[in-house]
């Protein structure tokens, strides 16, 4: 016998029923319900000021934690509100659950004045999630919720959106709710890692390239082992960047660019081993990144392994458990090599910091890395130092380093690094940003504010989209138009929400601000000016 509930007790029954202990999102007349289930349910709830920084909140939480984000969110401008976000963690394979509610089933999509309806909703969410459907009964609620998580949790991790419409919502009906299974990853072929364990064998250099499947499934530590066995520098990708410490005498970590002599080491091998990346246009510079004639790839999406750059060898499997079972079957073998010496990479990679773009830009690169610990998380944005620290700041443990790398969204980082701190709390969290994709969702200060969260948030002031004038100048004969910013007074702003405000004039400055401001339990606003040349 089931448990006799209402359709928002469902929800929230089932969010219990699988860890889940925050969701963020912001109440609407048509998920009163779920907001009523909630104020007796230990699942804490995180109000945030718009469905798009609720959407990123979540995503920064699943970074940060390694477990799904949880967004609930009201029918129709909720939802275009949210698929941002949403598009934003389907790129970047960040798994995302969001709960939206709709209008009654007999009226949905049907456009007929009722509030918030919107003509295709599940179709909006089609475009931007893993999977995504709608409860019609309350039984339904528990049972597509589970099927939710299963989706995030097995293969590659997505988002996943669920439905539940106001008459599911407010009907009694029975449920069962039973705690999940536990999914184990997919391990690899036997014969897949035999195979594998012969070409680096009798590959003379060895090279290992690392995107952001390395770092979601836990694979870091193998990783480092086996690029000590072999001798092989470690390239990675922005998503990948944490996937080997980058004071490790192997790693060269997001440093490739075309004409970097991050090269050297790439038309040197004669083996690539790919952990978990698309090898994406942006970062292979649209596949013009050279590779080696054989190139294994290990990827847990049987749809993502032979795009891009086709593999001699692919291994659909759980990246972590493979290159452990090849660290392991190598030294069973007693096979080791030195495909590069550690000082050839130490000079490789000090000359390709040397040239890299954004150079000039170090001393704020140093003063970021100075000021924030170790396991100190820096959420980006899309804005040029973001652009530069991609580069340059050295990541030394996984999930401490956020970038929109795929969606490449404006007004990520704030709300990011929100829901960031809500998952790690003890953890230094620090967000950067441009003067315009601050004003993107700057109102979740407030939400910061609300629940006491000790961030420091930079703000890289130039009053303009450097990246589009940069663009204009070098490609429309500086022909500028629409890219000079009118930004309200940043400390001034501080002021306007009761927290400190300051305005940081050099990187030394930058530095001290920022550990200043982890010390508070209130965000601090840093308003850095920059320049760059155009």
């Amino acid at each position: 016998m089931g448990e006799r509930v209402k359709g928002g007790q469902a929800v929230v029954r089932a969010l219990e029923a699988h860890g889940v202990d925050v969701v963020f999102g912001i109440p609407g007349v048509h998920t009163l319900e779920i907001y009523d289930a909630l104020r007796d349910s230990p699942i804490r709830h995180i109000l945030a000021r718009h469905e798009q920084g609720a959407g990123f909140m979540a995503d920064g939480y699943a970074r940060a934690s390694g477990r799904p984000g949880v967004a609930i969110i009201i029918t129709g401008p909720g939802i275009t509100n949210v698929a941002t976000p949403i598009g934003e963690a389907y790129s970047d394979s960040i798994p995302v659950l969001v709960v939206s509610a709709n209008v009654e089933q007999e009226w949905a999509g049907k456009m007929l004045g009722h509030l918030h309806d919107l003509k295709d909703q599940l179709g909006v969410m089609r475009a931007v999630t893993k999977w995504n459907d709608r409860a019609t009964t309350v039984p339904a609620v528990s049972q597509l919720i589970a099927e939710a998580f299963r989706q995030m949790t097995t293969g590659r991790p997505r988002p996943t959106h669920v439905e539940v419409p106001l008459d599911v919502l407010r009907a009694f009906g029975e449920i069962e709710v039973a705690s999940p299974e536990p999914i184990a990853p997919v391990a690899p072929d036997p014969q897949d890692v035999e195979r594998a364990v012969s070409a680096i064998a009798a590959a003379e250099r060895v090279v290992i390239y690392a995107g952001g499947g390395a770092v979601a499934s836990g694979a870091h530590q193998a990783i480092t082992e086996l690029a000590e066995r072999l001798g092989a520098p470690v390239l990675t990708s922005i998503m990948g960047k944490g996937s080997i410490a980058e004071d490790h005498p192997m790693a060269l970590g997001n440093l490739w660019e075309p004409g970097s002599p991050v090269e050297e080491v790439l038309r040197g091998a004669d083996l690539a081993l790919v952990i978990g990346s698309k090898l994406g246009a942006q970062d292979t510079d649209y596949q013009r990144m050279p590779m080696p004639s054989t190139i294994i790839r290990v990827d847990i999406d049987p749809e993502e392994i032979g795009r891009n750059y086709a593999p001699t060898q692919a291994i659909v499997a759980d990246a972590a458990l493979t290159v452990r079972a090849l660290v392991d079957h190598l030294a069973a073998r007693g096979v080791s090599k030195q495909s590069w010496k550690p000082e050839q990479v130490a000079d490789i990679r000090q000359r390709a910091r040397a040239v890299a773009w954004g150079a000039e830009q170090q001393p704020y690169v140093d003063a970021l890395r100075s000021a924030i610990p170790r396991d100190g998380i820096l959420v980006t944005d899309m804005t040029m130092m973001s652009y530069v620290s991609c580069r340059l700041y050295p990541v030394y443990e996984p999930r401490t380093f956020f970038f929109p790398a795929g969606y490449g969204t404006l007004g990520f980082s704030l709300p990011a690094a929100i829901g960031a701190k809500i998952a790690r709390p003890d953890a230094m969290v620090v967000p950067i940003v441009g003067d315009g994709g601050f004003q993107f969702t700057m109102q979740e200060v407030a939400t910061a504010v609300q629940f006491r969260l000790g961030l420091p948030i930079v703000i890289f002031n130039d009053s303009t989209y450097t990246a589009v004038k940069e663009t204009q100048a070098r490609e429309f004969d500086r022909r500028f138009i629409a890219v000079d910013l009118v930004n309200p007074d940043y400390v001034k702003l501080a002021d306007a929400y009761g927290i400190p405000g300051v305005r940081a004039e050099s990187p030394d400055a930058l530095a001290e601000a920022i550990r200043a401001a982890a010390r508070r339990e209130l965000p601090t606003i840093i308003d850095t000016p920059i320049h760059f040349d155009y």
